[in-house]
């Protein structure tokens, strides 16, 4: 009998060793991200920034002297009952000690992670994830949003449209977005605002992702003339294969592609043929020049890494890890959920730009330490030219009108 507990001792503590590392050497968190489907692009931008930062932690000695393990989830395409066992594995079978991601399900993810307490990092920006989040703060209490909710941001977008320093034309302008709460809000929150202020919303098209041929959409915009296209496509081929097509017989238009102008694929595929359009990152670091030494430090020490200008979502999910981090080290434990969560809420974290701090809701409105950028693409790069809050021009930069525009 006492060989036979012997032996079992023995299987169980080769069970628990990985590489001779065992379990409780690390601190795991979980990283449900896009790997396969239609955001998978954007999914490997937020993934970098997520694996800088534990990079850096894990090389300076790691988080209360253990090393951080990323445990990957392939959340797809947000699919509910993909987002559910996500955080079923992650949280139930793995026991994570955090969750870091980029979109998440925009309001289903609130529900499938508000189920345990470990802090949830989404980079959302959806009114439906805080719809959700308030029919019960107490119980969701561990859910944070990276960035401001789709309305907020499309205020952003409409101040820095209409602030750009151009003639336009007229008072017409074609909205297209997707069908999910994140187009819908951005949508309905743009037609609203230009309305208020007599513009003419002259064209509204709602489309699935994955729409590849614009022809038809495109004949109508060329009747139309409008002064102003705003695109709000959360997937980079969408934008891609809209801007290639519409450059074949452009009109006299401003094309703002929202957030769709922030994914890396976006420009790596248009290059050059991109200058002139313009779109915003909240929750962003200004570049290609930082506004401060740490923002510059860091976003040298990004393209060192990755040869490339940061991306969408990349520099958010680098500070919520280490937000994290830092009240996990405050408190004393990775698994002391309360109180971690209880830090983050009460503190916040001082970041590269700042402090940042969620509010009442646990979302990341815009702020000093968290702004939302506006950039226009300039010699096939992401160019900033206003920052928001309060809705400033970015120092030394200047508004291109696009070589399109006769």
């Amino acid at each position: 009998m006492k060989k036979f507990k012997l032996l079992g001792l023995f299987f169980a503590i080769c069970f628990f060793m990985v590489d001779g590392v065992t379990a409780a050497d690390t601190i795991p968190i979980g990283v449900p991200i896009p790997m396969t489907g239609w955001a998978a692009g954007s999914g490997a931008d937020y993934f970098n920034g997520i694996k800088m930062s534990v990079d850096e932690i894990n090389q300076s000695g790691g988080l209360l002297g253990k090393q951080i393990e990323i445990i990957r989830f392939d959340s797809k395409g947000f699919e509910p009952e993909i987002v559910l066992q996500a955080a079923d594995y992650l949280c139930g079978q793995k026991k994570v000690a955090s969750i870091h991601a980029g979109w998440a399900g925009w309001g289903q993810d609130v529900r499938a992670y508000g189920k345990y307490d470990a802090p949830f990092f989404a980079d959302d920006g959806s009114q439906a994830a805080v719809d959700v989040f308030r029919e019960d703060p107490e119980k969701y209490y561990n859910i944070y949003q990276l960035t401001p909710t789709g309305p907020g941001q499309a205020n952003s977008m409409f101040k820095a449209l209409t602030n750009l320093p151009y003639e336009w034309p007229n008072k017409k302008v074609v909205i297209i977005n997707t069908d999910d709460s994140w187009g819908l809000e951005i949508k309905d929150t743009l037609v609203k605002n230009f309305e208020k202020i007599g513009w003419k919303v002259a064209k509204q098209e709602t489309v699935p992702y994955g729409t590849s041929e614009w022809g038809v959409i495109l004949s109508q915009i060329r009747r139309i003339k409008p002064a102003l296209i705003h695109f709000e496509i959360a997937s980079g081929q969408e934008n891609i294969t809209f801007v290639q097509q519409f450059l074949k017989r452009p009109t006299n238009s401003i094309v703002s592609l929202g957030w769709g102008i922030t994914p890396r694929e976006v420009i790596n595929v248009l290059g050059t043929k991109a200058d002139g359009l313009i779109g915003e990152m909240p929750a962003g670091l200004p570049g290609p020049k930082a506004p401060n030494a740490a923002g510059q430090a860091w976003l040298e020490k990004w393209n060192s890494l990755f040869k490339y200008q940061v991306p969408a979502g990349a520099w958010i999910t680098y500070t919520a890890v280490k937000a994290w981090a830092n009240a996990v080290t405050q408190v004393g434990d990775a698994y002391d959920f309360k109180a971690v969560n209880k830090y983050l809420k009460e503190n916040g974290y001082e970041g590269t730009q700042g402090k940042i701090m969620w509010d009442k809701d646990n979302v990341l409105r815009a702020q000093k330490g968290s702004p939302v950028v506006h950039y226009q693409v300039q010699g096939g790069e992401l160019q900033a030219i206003f920052t928001d809050p309060p809705l400033t021009p970015y120092p030394n930069t200047s508004f291109i009108k696009p070589r399109w525009i006769k």
